[in-house]
């Protein structure tokens, strides 16, 4: 009996489950990764499902997964005119001519994406509505039929009213399909194009295998049969993002001090020279102004900055300043060279990239081979890029859940990883982007899912005495306001293109 109770209250110590459900048979089926995984949207129109698409091809592509994204809405019109295939009537069920048409589109859409999978791609996104069940099962049954690809089905679910009416003024500005119509006849058109959908349209149902449904863009979410690297990495990310925006400020940690550095003259372990003090001052007052600046715009109540540090002393001294809780992250510290770099690169460096020139001077072979392959090529007994994308994704995770400004203070080898996400830049070309030193640069969400970025000099721009800014970098000049408000117009018409 003692026995028995342990083992009830403790858990039996026998190997394995005797239960062969239908559920854990399907769970062991779906847990290895296919070779290659097609990311299906399912929605009505102005629920958000590009804004998701576009969002999930920049995270893969910068996870180095090859990633392309296939727009139904753009075969179509391509092969019709917008003036006429934009219209509510060729969405009408009952014409049957347009429905076929639709239908033909689709399936050149899905063949293109599984084309994409057969040469060597990883995930393809399928952004179209998907809107009933018989069509959905069509279409899985051509993804899985050679054994090699899964799908997962991503519905973004939409019933708050401000949200649904974003979207589709969005949409009736920038789309192609509205360019002929005035404002207010492409917003009544469009209400017809979603009232025909809505005749038909059925839900994911958990039969229908792999699915994450999305309420009103995060605020609610539900996940079926999700394993491996979508639970991992997919879900998760979907989890975070969001249609709000604020100020994302990253900077490179200030200078260190010579006389502090540690064993070998590393300076792992070195604190802030007078420089670097000077510089987390100007950095703390910068993040205020803008800060305040962001949320007497927004009209929110004021909430704190969100500060992510590396564990370096240098990067955390130089956000003592600014924030009283700090959130130190291993996975910010520099990439790890091994057994290169001693003495005179370890974790600063004086340039605004890294010495790759010194590097090529004192290891030649080496940096031959990094540059046949900077993602995948290994530091001596350190790192790789590719291990530093990877341990930041939980990082950048994070940032994109915030909701009120963040600030982060790394190194040079992880900001170029960050950055790379920020601006879109093939992750293969981190290695090269500058970050200069006493610089921050400013990312801001876009509603198209993107962001645009700025450069701050704090040495120019803030007197550490408190004074009021030397020259106006703390804050965009006209010329700035006007490159980033078309910049927003070019990247929201392109996604329509």
């Amino acid at each position: 009996m003692s026995a028995g109770g342990d083992a009830y209250y403790n858990g039996s110590a026998e190997v394995g489950s005797k239960i062969l459900s239908d559920r854990q048979l399907l769970r062991e089926q779906l847990t290895p990764n296919a070779r290659g995984l097609i990311v299906a949207m399912v929605g009505l129109p102005a629920r958000g499902k590009s804004f998701i698409s576009r969002k999930v091809e920049r995270f893969l592509k910068w996870g180095g997964n090859r990633t392309q994204t296939f727009n139904v809405g753009k075969y179509r019109r391509d092969a019709v005119d917008p003036e006429r295939s934009g219209k509510s009537d060729f969405f009408d069920n009952s014409n049957s001519d347009s429905v076929a048409q639709r239908m033909q589109m689709a399936m050149a859409a899905l063949a293109d994406a599984i084309k994409f999978l057969d040469e060597g791609g990883k995930f393809a996104i399928f952004d179209a509505t998907n809107s009933t069940v018989a069509r959905r099962q069509m279409i899985t049954e051509k993804v899985t039929a050679g054994g090699q690809y899964s799908i997962l089905w991503v519905e973004a679910v939409c019933d708050e009213r401000e949200v649904v009416l974003f979207n589709m003024l969005t949409k009736v500005r920038y789309s192609p399909d509205f360019q002929h119509m005035t404002e207010e006849q492409a917003m009544q058109d469009l209400k017809q194009r979603i009232a025909n959908y809505e005749k038909i349209y059925e839900t994911v149902q958990d039969s229908e295998g792999a699915f994450i449904k999305l309420f009103n863009l995060s605020s609610k979410v539900m996940a079926n049969h999700c394993y491996g690297r979508v639970a991992k990495s997919i879900l998760p990310f979907l989890m975070a993002i969001h249609i709000g925006s604020r100020p994302i400020w990253l900077t490179r940690a200030g200078a260190g001090s010579p006389e502090s550095k540690g064993q070998h003259g590393s300076d792992r372990a070195s604190s802030l020279s007078q420089e670097g003090q000077d510089f987390a001052k100007r950095l703390a007052k910068f993040v205020k102004t803008r800060a305040q600046r962001y949320w007497e715009r927004s009209g929110k109540p004021q909430e704190e900055t969100q500060v992510f540090t590396s564990t370096m002393p240098r990067a955390v001294s130089s956000a003592r300043c600014t924030a009283a809780l700090i959130d130190q992250r291993s996975a910010l510290n520099p990439i790890d060279k091994g057994v290169l770099g001693a003495g005179w690169w370890d974790v600063e460096c004086a340039e605004d990239v890294p010495p790759w020139k010194e590097m090529d001077k004192r290891h030649p072979e080496f940096m031959k081979q990094f540059q046949q392959d900077p993602l995948y090529c290994q530091f001596p007994g350190g790192e790789r890029y590719m291990d530093v994308v990877m341990r930041l994704e939980s990082v950048l995770i994070d940032v994109e859940m915030c909701t009120s400004p963040v600030l982060i203070v790394s190194h040079i080898t992880t900001l170029q990883v960050l950055l790379a996400y920020f601006k879109g830049i093939p992750v293969e070309e981190a290695w090269k982007l500058s970050l200069p030193k006493n610089m921050v640069v400013e990312v801001s969400p876009t509603e198209g899912g993107g962001f645009l970025s700025e450069e701050h000099d704090l040495c120019l721009s803030i007197d550490v005495g408190g004074n009021e800014p030397a020259q106006e970098g703390a804050k965009p000049k006209p010329w700035i306001q006007q490159w980033r408000q078309a910049s927003e117009c070019t990247a929201l018409a392109a996604c329509f293109a």
